[in-house]
């Protein structure tokens, strides 16, 4: 069935005409690209999550291991692509040198728009010569920025076709969420790691979701993107719902003693959110944040989302993923 996807896949992707000239990127930069982009280096796992659901045959290789469960939701031959490392992180894992033996036409990197990404595009783009572009990923951005990159490597066609499905959830999502009162919008945390104590506040890339849908975060706005919160401010917090990414992390904070205060936790509103190939929520940011907007929505507030979410979840997957989901692929991504 994947196979079956993904050449319906190829047909959108064809012809892949040369683009040549300026592309003014999220930080205002104007980066000259090439008249022909074939190959495309992914600065970090966001922007191999995008390239891969706009033009994966301009996809040089993962920025991350995918793992075996993912490769399993992602279309051959993309799925056995090598992990090229990335350029963003911490560290950072590719050199210059490194990079440039790669041969890329382009370096694409898409998510937070700051000094420090700005100063890595330019700093990259002056060792190697490999013209770096940055586009902005937020999910309100998405339609915009799915049609930029499709300009860019030529596959217009298919770019819209992504960017019009984007538009369109962006819009249903904002019309139910307006007609939600106050009194039963709820308070959210969102949780990351073994622990679920990796958290993010309003205004970062990562929790996100939770301001689109029109929820209140109940962690403090902070500089940084994600970060550790404390088991004494997770209790103080008192979420009415928590988000975890990942089915057996979920699992393991509901059940938690040190939670089972928490109103979430007591009132058994713990949601994990799916992983597979890439996050739902986040981890890395991704497509896939579209479809957590209706899965979330549906979960929380069923009379104003009354999707059908594995008919929602097979249209996603097949437009964005090249894959068409087995009924136990479904169990697995919504049990």
């Amino acid at each position: 069935m994947i196979r079956l996807a993904f050449l319906a896949l190829f047909v959108l992707l064809l012809p892949h005409p040369s683009h040549a000239g300026v592309i003014e990127d999220a930080t205002g930069r104007r980066v000259e690209i090439p008249d022909h982009i074939a190959r495309v280096f992914p600065a970090g796992p966001p922007a191999a999550a995008l390239l891969y659901a706009v033009a994966p045959q301009d996809l040089l290789g993962w920025a991350h291991d995918l793992g075996a469960a993912s490769r399993g939701y992602v279309a051959e031959p993309y799925a056995s692509l090598p992990r090229l490392g990335a350029l963003t992180g911490r560290s950072g894992e590719v050199d210059p040198q490194a990079l440039a033996q790669l041969h890329p036409d382009l370096v694409l990197d898409t998510g937070t728009v700051s000094q420090r990404y700005i100063d890595l595009a330019e700093k990259t783009q002056a060792d190697t010569g490999v013209p770096y572009v940055l586009l902005d990923g937020g999910i309100a951005a998405l339609p915009k920025t799915i049609r930029q990159l499709g300009d860019a490597l030529g596959v217009g066609p298919r770019a819209e076709t992504l960017a019009v499905y984007a538009e369109r959830t962006l819009a249903e999502v904002r019309a139910r969420t307006a007609a939600i009162p106050a009194e039963r919008r709820v308070r959210v945390y969102y949780g990351r790691g073994k622990d679920g104590l990796t958290t993010a506040g309003p205004g970062s890339i990562g929790a996100e979701f939770i301001e689109v849908l029109g929820l209140a975060n109940v962690v403090p706005a902070s500089p940084r993107q994600m970060y550790e919160a404390t088991p004494d401010q997770l209790v103080a917090w008192k979420p009415d719902v928590v988000v975890i990414l990942g089915a057996d992390a979920a699992r393991t904070f509901a059940g938690d003693p040190r939670w089972r205060d928490v109103p979430a936790v007591r009132e058994n509103r713990v949601f994990a959110s799916p992983t597979l190939p890439f996050g739902w929520v986040d981890g890395p940011p991704s497509p896939s944040r579209l479809l957590a907007l209706r899965w979330l929505g549906h979960s929380l507030y069923p009379a104003e989302f009354p999707d059908d979410m594995r008919a929602a979840t097979r249209e996603f997957y097949r437009l964005f993923y090249a894959v068409d989901l087995t009924d136990p692929m479904l169990d697995e991504l919504l049990p």
